[in-house]
């Protein structure tokens, strides 16, 4: 991943910059107030290997789904979170739909009750493009959208 302030170089630390939390890299850390540093994955693609990640969507209406699983073989709330390790507020927030389940805990909702609430999204090998409108920017040959891109620059 690479920074979220200059796009340039991957990012190392989390840092709170005015306020925000975001992964930067060692220039740009200095800006902010480090939060702490992380391991750096680096990926090297082969040849004739394809890398594909997963997207997942949460089925509409999935705080329902699992209320009603839940319900449906007797078991309280206290009792469907200590199956799954969890508290029973973060069972709470998802069956309210207030919070979306991490797609891991996602997962041992779907194995523990067998419902279906979440599907993944199969991608081809197309690359979209978002136009941005770009005043007074050079363009740059970094990949993806930085913070620099958004900024309005005033004219004196």
């Amino acid at each position: 991943m690479n920074c979220e302030l200059c796009g340039q170089k991957p990012a190392v630390y989390d840092c709170e910059i005015e306020g925000t939390l975001m992964k930067v890299c060692n220039e740009c850390s200095k800006f902010g107030v480090t939060k702490k540093k992380e391991k750096v994955k680096i990926l090297v693609k082969e040849e004739n290997i394809e890398e594909k990640e997963s997207t997942y969507l949460f089925v509409e209406g999935y705080g329902s789904i699992v209320k009603k699983a839940r319900e449906k073989l007797g078991l309280k709330q206290e009792e469907m979170a200590k199956r799954l390790n969890e508290r029973v507020s973060l069972l709470h927030q998802i069956e309210s739909e207030h919070l979306k389940p991490s797609i891991d805990l996602a997962k041992k909702l779907e194995k523990e009750l067998k419902i279906k609430i979440i599907e993944e999204v199969k991608e081809d090998n197309m690359s979209y493009e978002i136009p941005v409108k770009r005043k007074n920017v050079s363009t740059s040959s970094s990949s993806g959208l930085t913070l620099g891109d958004f900024i309005n620059y005033k004219k004196k």
